[in-house]
């Protein structure tokens, strides 16, 4: 592939990564039931609901879980890889789409966790307003995850760990469980 290929390619890469992010960010927003009063949520939602609205008026919510959302990130990383792919020389096979797509996304996830995580962290050296919203919102994210680490890993002379010890958990699942559906995937 030569630069050009490479340029469209990362190009490709940039455009339907932020798109995605976007989406992730609107998806767990829904799922943690983060307010909707602040700017960023605001913003979230005005920029994804005209390509969100109509999917939502096929595929409805299950619970908390917004399903319209994930099948529209789901295709959209289907259609980078495909374009990707394209620019590359070489699409992989509808199963091994689907797996690069799934994988991918998961990694996104992870990536999004560990970074609220840090950001978390940044909190805690401050005081934090509780009623700032995106205080609230990495809190609702971070907190199913630290809490039960947090019950079996005491802080030790005041300094939690628990934060550290996920964020550990959380690579250790990108290298046992994304990289070998990467893997698989580029080999169908």
């Amino acid at each position: 592939m030569g630069y050009l290929g490479q340029a469209g390619a990362f190009l490709v890469d940039v455009f339907f990564g932020i798109a995605i992010f976007i989406l992730m960010l609107r998806f767990l927003m829904q799922f943690t039931n983060a307010g909707f009063n602040h700017p960023i949520t605001q913003f979230l939602y005005q920029a994804t609901n005209p390509v969100l609205r109509p999917v939502q008026a096929f595929i409805p919510r299950w619970g908390r879980i917004d399903l319209a959302c994930l099948v529209l990130m789901l295709a959209l990383k289907i259609l980078s890889v495909m374009l990707i792919g394209l620019l590359m020389g070489h699409i992989p096979s509808v199963p091994g789409l689907l797996l690069l797509a799934i994988a991918d996304l998961f990694s996104t996830l992870i990536y999004v966790l560990i970074f609220a995580i840090i950001i978390q962290i940044i909190f805690s050296w401050m005081n934090p307003d509780p009623y700032n919203p995106v205080y609230s919102f990495v809190s609702r994210l971070t907190e199913p995850l630290s809490t039960p680490v947090r019950r079996r890993v005491p802080p030790f002379h005041g300094i939690d760990f628990s934060p550290l010890i996920v964020i550990v958990l959380l690579q250790l699942t990108l290298i046992l469980v994304a990289q070998p559906l990467t893997h698989l995937g580029q080999s169908l």
